[in-house]
């Protein structure tokens, strides 16, 4: 069927003219006329009676009106919602982070985007850089955030800020009241960290190598707050980002061991796959990225 044609009946059959129906589509009333024939001998039935003053449906054309009433109306929802998903104001938005980044940096954007754009379905995965990269490939996140070296090939890797990670242990820890430690004084300690696969722990060993740590003496543990909470007990070493333990820090339950040689400054990373367009609300989050967090009100 003529969608075209269809058009043309569905407006005569509402403005009840030929007249009225070329005003409103800008068409001349000859060709109204004309495609209208057009119409209805295609489809083998008379659809209006022509009358003196305008049409009036046939018993055909009532319901072909019936069914041409509710494809018109879908076709503006149609439109609309596309509109709405132009605009990020409707959809769903699938993230994969890597562990710092989603439990750390990510739920307080989450909640601001959800404040400002309530009507789309967020989801988050948690795991390992090596996961959020592969699920961004494989086209099951529309964004990743990762903080370590990428591995998978045709991705798009754009930096969103800066982490530091720091050695830390225990208040109680032996090393923990030493002024200054080199890289040896680390060689016998239980070193915490996370399982292969995570970014974390391959910047922490690459530098461990490269100062000639013996990495024999490794306990893994699945997420970094198990990491952490294993450190404030006392149970070795760990490479932690300082956004992980501010409040640690400050009450002294963990202590940044000084090692300066042994610090790591690491770009955390928006992924995206390189040769996909970006939804619109993927867009919208990214510009959250970009933008201030809101000051505090002031005390009232």
């Amino acid at each position: 069927m003529n969608l075209h044609h269809l058009e043309i009946f569905h407006t005569v059959a509402e403005t009840g003219s030929i007249t009225a129906c070329a005003e409103r589509l800008h068409i001349s009333q000859p060709a109204i006329s004309r495609q209208l024939k057009e119409f209805e001998q295609r489809i083998g039935v008379v659809l209006f009676e022509r009358l003196p003053r305008g049409m009036r449906l046939t018993h055909a054309g009532e319901v072909l009106r019936d069914y041409s009433v509710r494809l018109f109306a879908i076709a503006r929802l149609a439109e609309i919602s596309a509109r709405e998903l132009s605009e990020a104001r409707q959809g769903h938005l699938t993230i994969g982070a890597s562990n710092t980044v989603g439990t750390y940096i990510l739920p307080k954007l989450l909640a601001r985007f959800r404040r400002s754009h309530p009507a789309i379905k967020l989801a988050m995965f948690v795991g390992n850089t090596e996961q959020v990269a592969q699920g961004v490939a494989d086209l099951r996140f529309m964004l990743g955030f990762t903080e370590g070296p990428l591995h998978v090939r045709d991705l798009r890797v754009q930096r969103f800020l800066v982490d530091e990670i720091v050695p830390v242990a225990s208040a109680d820890h032996p090393l923990s009241r030493s002024r200054h430690l080199s890289p040896p004084d680390l060689s016998d300690q239980p070193l915490l960290m996370r399982e292969p696969g995570s970014g974390t722990r391959e910047l922490v060993e690459e530098r461990l190598r490269r100062h000639g740590i013996p990495l024999s003496n490794i306990v893994e543990l699945g997420s970094t707050e198990a990491i952490k909470q294993a450190a404030v007990h006392g149970g070795g070493i760990a490479w932690l980002p300082q956004v992980c333990m501010p409040w640690e820090l400050a009450a002294g339950e963990l202590v940044r061991l000084p090692v300066k040689s042994l610090d790591i400054h690491r770009p955390l990373s928006v992924v995206r796959r390189s040769d996909g367009h970006t939804a619109p609300p993927a867009e919208a989050f990214l510009r959250l990225l970009e933008m201030p967090p809101s000051a505090p009100s002031p005390a009232g």
